[in-house]
């Protein structure tokens, strides 16, 4: 990552040098910061930075461990701090910014299908994942975010009954019904196909077996993402054939039809996806 990452609900202490973009030094008479979420939204008004003296090359900037606490609804936040510094001649703002994050940045039925843990798991069944096997941790953590991205905007098959169904089966309802704006208040389940609007409690009432294939699918999306299956992304691109001698490539006259998973993810889940609606590839 670009941006330093710290643990959600910890004290944040940035020494910031005093350079304008081209590394001159700034003499500042005063300096002041603020610091706002994601959102633009202020949590540390204009302050005086504690003990900063004219002339001084840096200005430290603590923030209090109350203003890095992660919202509920999220797993990752960022901090933007701006410095304010006056000369005799002129102002200038230096901005600085960071990460705070749930010490397990993946939550299940939040931004991914699975723990990291689950995940590694689940990848020791899949073979040829050599992306996914070489990336560092984050790589890994950032690409199941966007393979569940991904993966969301597929339409799965509407479940509306537990009739003849077993626990195992997709179309096993699990007691209690979802409320959501999609369906009427007394639907049996308010699932809809899209597995977006799923609260972390509803998506682990699901039966198990579609969950397994969720996460398979989420890692093989995490190894593509990751740059792995190459032939796959060619074929997207429209290439049926090529030969290494030579160096020959044959294209398709028609487009490839485009989905948001790359094929191998699609195989895991294609007992329980719909065509219905239809479908773009992730950007």
């Amino acid at each position: 990552m670009s941006l330093p990452v710290y643990l959600t609900s910890t004290e944040v202490k940035l020494t910031v040098d005093l350079t304008d973009g081209a590394g001159n030094a700034i003499n500042a008479n005063t300096a002041q910061y603020r610091v706002r979420d994601q959102d633009d939204v202020e949590l540390v008004a204009l302050t005086a930075v504690p003990d900063f003296i004219a002339g001084d090359p840096q200005a430290v900037i603590t923030i209090p461990a109350i203003k890095n606490v992660v919202g509920s609804a999220n797993t990752r936040e960022i901090r933007s701090v701006e410095l304010i510094c006056v000369t005799d001649d002129f102002t200038v703002s230096i901005n600085k910014s960071y990460a705070i994050e749930l010490s397990t940045p993946l939550v299940t039925g939040v931004n991914s299908f699975q723990s990291y843990d689950q995940a590694l798991l689940t990848a020791l069944d899949m073979p040829k994942t050599d992306a996914w096997d070489s990336a560092s941790e984050d790589e890994k953590v950032a690409a199941l975010i966007d393979a569940r991205r991904h993966i969301i905007q597929l339409n799965f098959n509407l479940l509306n009954s537990n009739v003849n169904f077993g626990q195992d089966s997709l179309q096993y309802v699990p007691e209690g019904s979802y409320e959501s704006s999609y369906v009427a208040r007394n639907s049996l389940f308010i699932f809809n196909g899209n597995l977006e609007i799923l609260k972390a409690d509803q998506f682990v009432k699901l039966p198990d077996r579609f969950k397994k294939s969720l996460r398979l699918a989420q890692v093989a999306e995490a190894d593509h993402i990751l740059g792995g299956n190459t032939m796959d992304s060619k074929r997207q691109g429209g290439i049926i054939e090529e030969r290494i001698g030579e160096s020959a490539q044959k294209y398709r006259d028609t487009k490839p039809i485009e989905l948001p998973v790359c094929r191998r993810a699609l195989s895991y889940l294609s007992y329980y996806v719909s065509f219905a609606k239809r479908v773009g590839r992730a950007g």
